[in-house]
């Protein structure tokens, strides 16, 4: 009887040597997230674009036309003066006459050569052009010189900027520009840059033995 009571117990203590009884760990307390407080690196983004300067508003008023029909009258006799002008309010001629719409005609007699000098306005600013008609003391011949054209483009301009002025004559034996433009003479048909610093009235001049013609162009400077 004691031999079994010893065996049970021996094998009782064995049991409970090879069972090992893990005991539950005690609650851990869910980790703390610390936000970073370091300032995160600025995101890439393109660069605002610089402010543009806005260049001067060349919204002016358009001389398209302004002439005088004939060119070179004897005096007594009459030209008209003609003269279409768009993106104005306010066109006026001078020698003065009445001008009722921008564009339209005007029969003129002047005693001697004239330059009429025709002003437009808007709310940009004026623009001036001019043209020159002719009065010579006998009738043009057929051989009296003629300009065909005297142009500058463009006739508006910023200070510091250049324009051409072109020309054609007929029949001339010279041809001068005045404005102090080198060279002296000129050729019958031709260009010449020109950048004046203010708004200049440039005249052309071509003459021959049988008589001479001017005419008359403006470069505006803004």
């Amino acid at each position: 009887m004691k031999k079994a009571l010893i065996s049970i117990l021996l094998f009782v203590m064995l049991a409970m040597a090879c069972v090992t009884i893990v005991a539950p760990a005690p609650n851990s307390p869910a980790p703390v997230v610390t936000p970073s407080t370091t300032t995160p690196p600025p995101v890439d983004t393109p660069a605002d674009n610089p402010p543009q300067s806005s260049p001067a508003s060349f919204n002016m008023p358009v001389v398209a036309v302004f002439t005088a029909q004939p060119a070179n009258i004897m005096s007594g006799n009459y030209a008209t003066l003609v003269w279409d002008v768009r993106n104005s309010f306010d066109v006026s001629i001078e020698p003065r006459f009445a001008i009722n719409t921008p564009s339209g005609s005007q029969p003129v007699n002047p005693p001697f050569t004239t330059t009429y000098k025709l002003t437009a306005n808007n709310s940009q600013g004026s623009i001036l052009a001019t043209t020159t008609l002719t009065v010579s003391g006998a009738p043009p011949s057929v051989d009296t010189p003629v300009v065909k054209f005297f142009t500058a483009n463009p006739y508006v301009i910023r200070r510091g900027e250049s324009a051409i002025l072109s020309w054609q004559t007929v029949g001339g034996a010279s041809v001068v520009i005045d404005k102090e433009l080198s060279p002296m003479y000129f050729p019958a048909e031709g260009t010449a840059l020109v950048s004046p610093a203010v708004t200049t009235t440039y005249m052309l001049t071509v003459t021959s033995p049988d008589g001479g013609q001017f005419q008359t162009v403006t470069v505006n400077v803004k």
